[in-house]
């Protein structure tokens, strides 16, 4: 019965276009298990031993290289070498023979059935599918393939032909879990794409020249005709399109892989002015993705300009708006409100993890947009190196030691009014204090896919020390009560009605009806800021309930006045949920919670009608907990306050920042 109420919330989402664009699905996937039933398809010859010269235009030779870099990154390339993985923070050893269809959280295998019967959504029977799609990534060649270019030897790149061989002949198409993903297909074509891009003195044999053009012409061929589109057309149709991009761009050009280069770009173009939005944020309203999708855009921007393909203006202006954007939010010591999915997905792997990335982000706009201040303390990264090379850091005239930081006390404020986020930071010569708040819609419509119920919460941070703080994700489609809690309005730091969420989640990746944001103000005056904001999420209850938030800050005394009004016409019960770091150590005196981190002691004052409660790692309820990035979880406090009114209530809280 479940999936069954599943299908039919899924169905109520499409519109009719996309009914008839599922049914052609339906009926390519039955024409392809009955012609490749017995036979494999037949691959045209398309890519050339000479192809692979255009790969080389990719990275150029690298430079600013130190011996402790070098050290790292071959001890890096000598683990996958030897088959020793970390998948989501699981050491994973497959041994000398890889079985690419086995879960490596719990040992179990995802049966080689065709590729549309593979149920992916089922997270307990076998495992969460992110698992094994993760291995299948191939993110371990681009770490090979820098090995190679900085050793010259050839067993790195031999490896690299050695782990496609055996993936093509465990992955023939059109079986297994791997063919399920266009997301998955083309992440796996990027990083072999630049896993090439190193290997510029190697020499191909005609083995291994087949190997690519079979590997190719699989994916983009799948890719090309199993499109994401109408309410999947998010960061998988992005992904989609930048692998046909890819193999259009570097291939030989016959009729087929012509039509893949248009449509590809055609549809990043496209989506580049819809999905990164005006002010810089994503779409899909998940901090943490934009690190993910930034990198496609990026990437197309700097490929278009060494293969001299001209590429649609926007491109441009919307990443210069994504680094002001990540620039805004980012502490002084990387730390980045996690709002909405984490999934801890990367595109090509450079060594960075998905945070990571972020300041690496800001390192290449700084020299892409000429921008000093974005210049973090990882610069210059080897991502950015790798991507830009040493022509282009040439071409600017600032380096990080011309950085000049002020010590006079200022507040700045910026409303990211696209994106649903304001933020003040107020600089001393002590640090910084970064608040967010949120107002964000739930996500991308009509799915919302990776939204969380978050609206009117906040994030603190104070000296790069993070207070108050989104609790993350956690697991996707193996996730359960876990997935359920991390998305609820319970696991964030806002307001909630008589136990009940904002709205429904009929799915791991749906929501219900998505309630609106009907304020959003940031205010400066003399002394004093104001965020302000309100939404509809309770007007659909029996006896509607108003909530708006307001929170007043104090420039002089770091003093922030947090104020929830509350009008209803019955009795209702409220819940006040304040999330914590797990490095905050928290003492209960009164109404009075002390919370201290590492030399940082703040205040939360709580109003005397207000009952506390605090828990940590609390699985009755679920509460106390935080998720740092995917498949990670420890035990963290939750502070809930809890009050039954009638009326126009203000319930008036209040945060103080001491520093030791």
């Amino acid at each position: 019965m479940k999936n069954v109420k599943w299908y039919f919330d899924r169905l109520s989402k499409m519109e009719s276009a996309e009914v008839l664009h599922r049914v052609k699905h339906l009926y390519f996937s039955t024409e392809d298990k009955v012609r490749y039933a017995n036979e494999p398809p037949e691959i045209p010859e398309f890519f050339r031993n000479n192809d692979i010269l255009r790969f080389h235009q990719l990275t150029p030779r690298l430079f600013e290289i130190e011996a402790n870099e070098v050290e790292a990154i071959i001890n890096e390339a000598e683990k996958i070498y030897s088959h020793h993985w970390n998948i989501f923070g699981i050491p994973y050893n497959p041994g000398p023979q890889i079985d690419w269809h086995k879960c490596p959280k719990t040992g179990n295998n995802w049966p080689l059935k065709y590729w549309w019967e593979v149920p992916i959504r089922d997270g307990f029977s076998i495992g969460g599918v992110k698992f094994i799609w993760e291995v299948n990534r191939l993110y371990f060649l681009p770490i090979l393939g820098i090995a190679y270019d900085l050793t010259g030897l050839n067993k790195y790149g031999d490896k690299i032909f050695a782990l496609l061989s055996s993936w093509l002949n465990a992955n023939q198409y059109p079986l297994g879990v791997n063919w399920t993903s266009g997301i998955e297909l083309s992440v796996r074509v990027a990083n072999l794409c630049w896993a090439l891009s190193f290997l510029k003195d190697y020499q191909l044999s005609s083995e291994q020249v087949k190997l690519l053009n079979d590997f190719f012409w699989l994916h983009g061929r799948h890719l090309y005709r199993y499109q994401s589109k109408y309410s999947s057309n998010n960061n998988h149709a992005i992904a989609e399109a930048f692998g046909l991009f890819l193999i259009g761009a570097f291939s030989s050009p016959i009729p087929e892989t012509v039509k893949w280069f248009s449509f590809g770009k055609q549809v990043l173009e496209r989506e580049c002015g819809r999905q990164l939005l005006p002010d810089g944020g994503s779409y899909e309203y998940a901090t943490t993705y934009l690190s993910f999708v930034f990198d496609f855009f990026l990437l197309f921007k700097l490929i278009c300009e060494r293969l001299e393909i001209a590429y649609s203006p926007v491109v441009e202006l919307r990443l210069a708006s994504c680094c002001s954007y990540i620039y805004s939010l980012m502490d002084r010591k990387g730390n980045f409100p996690n709002i909405g999915d984490q999934d801890s997905a990367v595109l090509i792997n450079f060594g960075l993890n998905n945070h990571e990335n972020l300041k690496s982000i800001l390192n290449t706009g700084s020299v892409l947009f000429k921008k000093q201040h974005y210049l973090t303390d990882t610069f210059p990264d080897l991502k950015t190196r790798l991507l830009l090379g040493e022509e282009k850091f040439n071409s600017v005239e600032f380096y990080p030691e011309k950085v000049v930081t002020s010590t006079a006390p200022t507040t700045q404020i910026r409303l990211l009014k696209h994106s649903g986020l304001g933020v003040i930071r107020r600089k001393d010569k002590d640090g910084e204090v970064v608040f967010v708040g949120n107002a964000t819609p739930l996500g991308m419509p009509p799915l919302y896919a990776h939204g969380h119920l978050d609206a009117l919460s906040f994030y603190l941070s104070v000296d790069g020390r993070e207070i108050f703080v989104d609790p993350g994700t956690y697991l996707y489609h193996s996730g359960g009560k876990w997935r359920r809690y991390f998305r609820s309005t319970a696991a964030h730091n806002t307001l909630r009605i008589n136990g009940q969420d904002f709205t429904s989640m009929p799915g791991d990746f749906m929501f219900g009806r998505p309630y609106t944001i009907t304020h959003h103000s940031l205010v400066r005056e003399a002394g004093s800021t104001k965020w302000c904001a309100e939404h509809d999420a309770y007007q659909r209850l029996t006896s509607p309930v108003k909530h708006r938030r307001t929170v007043e800050w104090q420039d002089e005394t770091l003093h922030l006045d947090i104020i929830d009004a509350v009008a209803t016409e019955r009795d209702c019960f409220v819940e006040l949920f304040f999330h914590l770091h797990p490095h905050c150590v928290v003492t209960l005196d009164g109404q009075q919670a002390i919370i201290e981190n590492d030399g940082i002691k703040v205040v939360l004052d709580i109003m005397k009608s207000l009952e506390i409660e605090v828990f940590r790692g609390s699985e009755k309820p679920v509460l106390g907990w935080f998720s740092r990035e995917f498949n990670h979880l420890e035990k963290t406090i939750t502070l809930v306050c809890r009050q039954n009114l009638r009326g126009n209530i203000e319930l008036r809280n209040s945060i103080s920042i001491f520093r030791g």
